[in-house]
């Protein structure tokens, strides 16, 4: 996949989810809120080739990203709360840009 098909699947996203965003065509700036803008660079990066021999290896590498935040409900119990809020998120009432990065986790594996 090309830079560019990256950036743009990025972007459809981003609008998608009525995200404010800007973007000089590399890098992109999304409005999280509470004056806190997040930067997502799209460029291609060649790894360094001196030490790799012929004992390299290919690995699938993959990325997830936990996202948080907190938002006060009227509800009757807790059980209630969550579902209302869980409602509200697949609604698309809160946003991924309403959110916090809270965690990342990469893990790789080896591809044959």
């Amino acid at each position: 996949m090309e830079t560019n098909e990256i950036h743009k699947t990025i972007k459809d996203a981003l609008r998608a989810a009525n995200a404010k965003f800007d973007t000089d065509g590399r890098t992109i700036w999304i409005d999280a809120g509470g004056r806190r803008t997040i930067a997502v660079c799209v460029t291609e990066c060649h790894g360094d080739d001196e030490g790799v021999g012929e004992d390299a290896h290919t690995y699938s590498v993959s990325l997830h990203a936990t996202f948080a935040g907190s938002f006060d409900v009227k509800a009757s119990s807790e059980s209630e709360a969550e579902e209302i809020v869980r409602d509200r998120f697949a609604n698309e009432e809160i946003k991924v840009c309403d959110l916090e990065l809270d965690s990342t986790e990469v893990s790789a594996t080896e591809v044959d």
